[in-house]
């Protein structure tokens, strides 16, 4: 269906994950749009989407009714049935989505082989006619959850509910007014619901129980009218249409259409009956019945050549609204100079506003991968470095306090100094403070034994003639003085 197209330069609306590009249609109830749905590594998908206009948002019934055909038509799945793809909510009120169907609308076919004075083919509106029974039929045996029928009548079958598409396959839609067993929206007594003009005459006259034959009734006046190219029952004004609707004698199709068989005349006939027990009982039959009497003198036409046909009328209408699309999108495309500098990812800019979405990787073939992110600093050599301080500050402070003890300089050792030149430690061994002391006399042992704290600190065997007097183990040699850092291992920073 064509679609009018917003102004790119205006900016882009969106509806929760979709875009919307311009307006197909639009009705006392909603309004059509085409829209597009993309993802990840340049997907799209051209959806139509009906959205409930604003206004009729705190409206229950319509609301109702909105919802109960997304539910109804969802269920259905069957070639000749335009899909439900999705129902939701948003700020802009409630929409459904459904598949887009690349064609346009019988009655839009119709007018335009009225307008350029060339009838659509017999066999061609057999085709369409024998699709859009067959999409009935399916809605019709629609069951629940259970497998209960649902007893669907869809109440609204019109030129303007069968979409004719370029793939050559006509397919019902629009359950808006449908009614169902189980519908949330019950109609109101006395309240018409869908177009007069092709209403069933019980429908007409408000009957409150409608079975499948009422659509069986509409979808003989939808044949009779694409075979005869003219109008069954539209008059003037409303009232004038219901009274044809109720009573008017229907003209014989053959007469008014020479074209078309007898057979094929005689069966659209008896779905136009009056009396519904005079019509057939199902879609199904009726389709069957008009399939079998075309075959005696008419044709029916197979998919492709309605394609061949759809595609010879409005060819080139939809080749353009494809232009249009593709200009429309370039619009808001990454330019090139975009695309070399490496700004743009190889998706879409219209995929990356999509909330949620992630952009993905840019391509190996155009971009380097980008740089791991350095692994976490360990701590740990900070901690070991902050303990070792420790240490030297506590060893530095009790060499210190011991200084300051009466005696002069903290001894070295606690053994006697026999000798300067042959017990004097390295320069390397002992802190400056005390090498001085060491190297010029023997130092006497402390009174006292060293707190235990320090090892290297306690009492040992005094040396020489002082130590045998005493009766003092025989002299050994000086022990070399630790330094506080020597019992920390700093190749293993975990010791």
């Amino acid at each position: 269906m064509a679609a009018k197209l917003f102004d790119p330069a205006v900016g882009r609306q969106r509806v929760e994950r979709y875009e919307l590009l311009g307006e197909i249609a639009s009705g006392g109830m909603a309004t059509v749009y085409l829209a597009r749905l993309t993802g990840m590594g340049g997907f799209q998908r051209f959806v139509a989407m009906k959205r409930l206009h604003p206004h009729l948002a705190s409206e229950r019934e319509f609301v109702e009714m909105f919802l109960d055909e997304a539910r109804i038509a969802a269920r259905i799945h069957h070639p000749n049935v335009v899909p439900i793809l999705e129902v939701g909510a948003s700020q802009v009120g409630y929409y459904l989505v459904m598949e887009y169907i690349e064609g346009d609308t019988l009655a839009r076919l119709l007018a335009r082989a009225a307008s350029t004075g060339n009838k659509v083919p017999v066999s061609i509106a057999l085709r369409i006619a024998i699709d859009m029974l067959s999409g009935l039929h399916a809605a019709h045996e629609l069951r629940d959850d259970q497998n209960q029928p649902v007893n669907l009548v869809h109440r609204d079958v019109s030129p303007q509910n069968v979409l004719v598409g370029q793939d050559g396959i006509a397919r019902i839609t629009d359950f808006g007014v449908a009614r169902a067993a189980s519908r949330l929206n019950a109609t109101r007594a006395g309240q018409l619901k869908g177009k007069i003009a092709y209403m069933a005459p019980e429908q007409a006259a408000g009957a409150e129980q409608l079975d499948r034959r009422a659509d069986v009734f509409s979808a003989g006046v939808v044949i009779w009218e694409s075979l005869a190219q003219k109008r069954l029952f539209k008059a003037e004004n409303e009232a004038a249409t219901l009274s044809r609707v109720i009573a008017e004698p229907v003209p014989l199709l053959s007469q008014v259409v020479p074209q078309v068989s007898s057979e094929v005349s005689a069966v659209v006939m008896r779905a136009l009956d009056r009396d519904p027990d005079k019509r057939f009982p199902t879609c199904a039959a009726f389709a069957d019945a008009l399939e079998a009497a075309a075959a005696l003198n008419d044709k029916v036409a197979t998919p492709r050549e309605l394609a061949s046909y759809v595609n010879e009328v409005m060819g080139a209408e939809i080749a353009q609204q494809r232009d249009a699309v593709r200009a429309w999108l370039a619009h808001g495309e990454p330019t090139a100079p975009e695309l070399a500098s490496g700004a743009m990812s190889s998706v879409s800019a219209a995929a990356m506003s999509v909330p949620g979405f992630v952009e993905a990787s840019r391509s190996s073939l155009s971009h380097s991968p980008p740089p791991l992110p350095p692994p976490p600093r360990s701590r740990t050599p900070l901690v070991l470095g902050g303990l070792l301080l420790l240490a030297l500050l506590g060893a530095g402070g009790f060499l210190f306090a011991r200084s300051l003890r009466p005696g002069g300089a903290t001894p070295v050792s606690a053994q006697p100094v026999e000798s300067p030149a042959a017990t004097a430690p390295p320069p390397s061994a002992a802190p400056p403070s005390a090498s001085s002391s060491a190297s010029a006399s023997p130092i006497e042992p402390a009174p006292t034994e060293a707190p235990s704290a320090a090892p290297s600190a306690r009492r040992a065997p005094t040396a020489g003639p002082a130590g045998a007097a005493r009766g003092a183990a025989p002299p050994t040699p000086r022990a070399k003085k630790k330094k506080p850092t020597d019992d920390v291992d700093l190749r293993n920073p975990y010791r």
